[in-house]
């Protein structure tokens, strides 16, 4: 008989078209009951392992979504007795086909890292500037808003970090010229304000604000590459020249001519800075030479003499910048320091003044006839100066000579102090040679002369007193009729 053949293996199962754990997500995100619980067999059937988190997953969520159903085949009787995972039965799967690949849960470790999501929960959006689609770009910086104020500041901090002379100022590159200006590269000022782009792209930029400034703040070097402060030469040399008067003053040895050079750095300074520093000016005149400025440690011996040094200096320093701002070499900007000088200095300068130190009314009664010859202030404010001390009367030798505080005064201050006579020096003896005296008459005549040409001077001296003295009663003759004159209209009324 035929021998029989052997029967055929049992075909093996197909695979299932969706992966079992992709069928549960998916039953999840429609929140379909079935199709989770139909994954779920999937899994038994096929012998795809689900770990134990994604078990307690899928109990969670079948109690929440599924508790009232049946015990039946209900899904909460089957989320409460998942079975165990159970062998399927062996069969064998094409040789060419591989077991679908099973999704492990993400990992923690022991910071509690979680892995991301992948490419899920992304969403687009545009770029800031309005090009591409898609990934976010940096926002991009907005460009500063550029105005003569950011420059100025910016010029300030560099010129006090980076002193004149300083491997800081060298450095930088920082121009100085030979009147005290100094100028910044555009580009490195350009830079220091937010500019961005080529060198020559920010000097650009830099050379036109400048060139819309108005005049009086900022100031470009002669060959266009720096940028500089109008105030800034003016303000350094005012400020040190303060500094040196304000110490002279307070020195024991003090004389008025060791000041003279500093008096007049300090007027042609305080003219220099230009309106910007107006204010900076009286402000820093006001406070350091106010006669009430004393030092808490100073003897009390030399206090007196420091308040009377400052008021005079004071008196000094207001006559040569009035002198400086009032003169051909200013511009018209000086005019509003000068203008408010009377407001602000008169009062330290003529408040509180003792009649008797005579020197000090006299010297400050010079100031107030030379302002009003120079029409420098407003005769207003020169009659109420004067009616508050005593001006005394007689020759003065100090001023005619321009001795002491005369040498601070804008008519001597640039006059050098008169140098004294070489000592005689001791010579030999000349050879006795015959010479004719000179007869006794020539010698009558040669004194007659000198007396003759001091008398005269000292008559035209007395005659200048006399006519001086003439003038001020004069004026203050005239000041007491005006103000009975007004004193009359106010009873009448």
């Amino acid at each position: 008989p035929p021998q029989q053949q052997a029967a055929p293996p049992a075909a093996a199962a197909a695979p299932p078209a969706m992966s079992p754990l992709l069928r549960i997500r998916a039953g999840i995100e429609k929140g379909s009951v079935a199709e989770v619980m139909a994954g779920v067999r999937d899994a038994d059937t096929y012998g795809v392992t689900l770990a134990p988190n994604v078990r307690d997953m899928i109990k969670q969520w079948l109690a929440v979504n599924a508790p009232g159903m049946s015990a039946g085949g209900s899904p909460t009787k089957a989320a409460g007795s998942l079975p165990p995972q159970q062998a399927a039965p062996p069969t064998m799967a094409p040789p060419t086909q591989m077991p679908p690949r099973q999704q492990q849960p993400p990992r923690r470790d022991e910071e509690e890292v979680t892995a991301g999501d992948g490419s899920a929960n992304w969403s687009s959006q545009a770029h800031y500037d309005g090009v591409g689609a898609g990934i976010p770009a940096a926002a991009r910086a907005k460009a500063p808003t550029l105005n003569p104020d950011l420059f100025r500041t910016a010029l300030m901090k560099f010129f006090k970090g980076a002193p004149k002379g300083s491997e800081a100022a060298q450095g930088l590159g920082i121009m100085e010229a030979e009147d005290g200006a100094r100028f910044l590269p555009l580009p490195l000022l350009g830079r220091a304000v937010g500019l961005g782009g080529q060198d020559f792209e920010v000097a650009h930029q830099v050379w036109q604000v400048v060139n819309d400034t108005p005049p009086g703040m900022l100031v470009l070097s002669d060959d266009a590459r720096g940028c500089g402060l109008v105030e800034w030469a003016g303000w350094e040399e005012f400020s040190a020249a303060m500094a040196s008067i304000v110490r002279g003053t307070r020195d024991p040895a003090f004389e008025p001519r060791s000041i003279q050079g500093h008096v007049a750095r300090a007027a042609r300074g305080a003219v220099r800075s230009g309106p910007t520093r107006k204010d900076d000016v009286l402000k820093s005149l006001k406070e350091e030479l106010s006669p009430e400025a004393i030092p808490a440690d100073a003897a009390p011996a030399l206090r007196s003499a420091i308040s009377r040094r400052a008021r005079l200096a004071l008196a000094c320093l207001v006559d040569a910048i009035a002198s400086h701002g009032l003169g051909p070499g200013a511009g018209p900007d000086a005019m509003g320091l000068v203008g408010q000088m009377p407001r602000t200095l008169f009062g330290l300068i003529f408040d509180s003044i003792d009649d008797r130190d005579r020197g000090a009314c006299a010297f400050l009664g010079e100031i107030l006839d030379s302002w009003d010859k120079r029409r420098c202030f407003s005769r207003k404010w020169l009659q109420e100066a004067r009616g508050k001390f005593t001006i005394p009367k007689g020759p003065n030798a100090e001023r005619d000579e321009g001795r002491g505080w005369y040498a601070l005064t804008a008519e001597n201050l640039h006059k050098k102090p008169p140098q004294d006579e070489p000592a005689a020096v001791e010579k030999e003896p000349a050879p006795a040679v015959a010479v004719a005296e000179a007869p006794k008459e020539a010698a009558k005549k040669d004194d007659h002369r000198g007396k003759d040409l001091d008398a005269r001077k000292g008559d035209r001296d007395r005659d200048r007193d006399r006519d001086r003295d003439r003038d001020r009663d004069r004026d203050r003759d005239r000041d007491r009729r005006e103000k009975d004159k007004e004193k009359e209209k106010e009873k009448e009324k």
